[in-house]
């Protein structure tokens, strides 16, 4: 008897590249979110940021069915960094 072996297909490098920016914007934006939490209004902005970033999450896991999926979209992928881009923008704003 022969073993099938369950090994995944390969993946492009344009594929890498947009897993690998999901992966670095998720944490970017998380930690800039609960930055902007405090920024506009302290102690209980962080926990109600830190609720948006467990739905975030949760918004992302369930679209995905896992956190790092290999097979990441373009669309993922923009509307994580437009996502990302308006917390930045609204913290910078915030802060100056």
């Amino acid at each position: 008897m022969t073993e099938v072996q369950n090994t995944p297909a390969p993946t492009t490098v344009q594929q890498d590249v947009r897993a690998g920016v999901v992966a670095a914007l998720m944490p970017f934006g998380a930690g800039m979110l609960l930055t902007l939490g405090y920024a506009w209004i302290g102690i209980f902005g962080i926990v109600l940021a830190a609720l948006g970033v467990a739905g975030w999450g949760f918004w992302w896991r369930s679209k995905h069915q896992q956190w790092f999926p290999e097979q990441v979209t373009t669309g993922s992928v923009v509307a994580q960094t437009v996502l990302v881009a308006v917390i930045t923008f609204l913290l910078f704003v915030t802060i100056s």
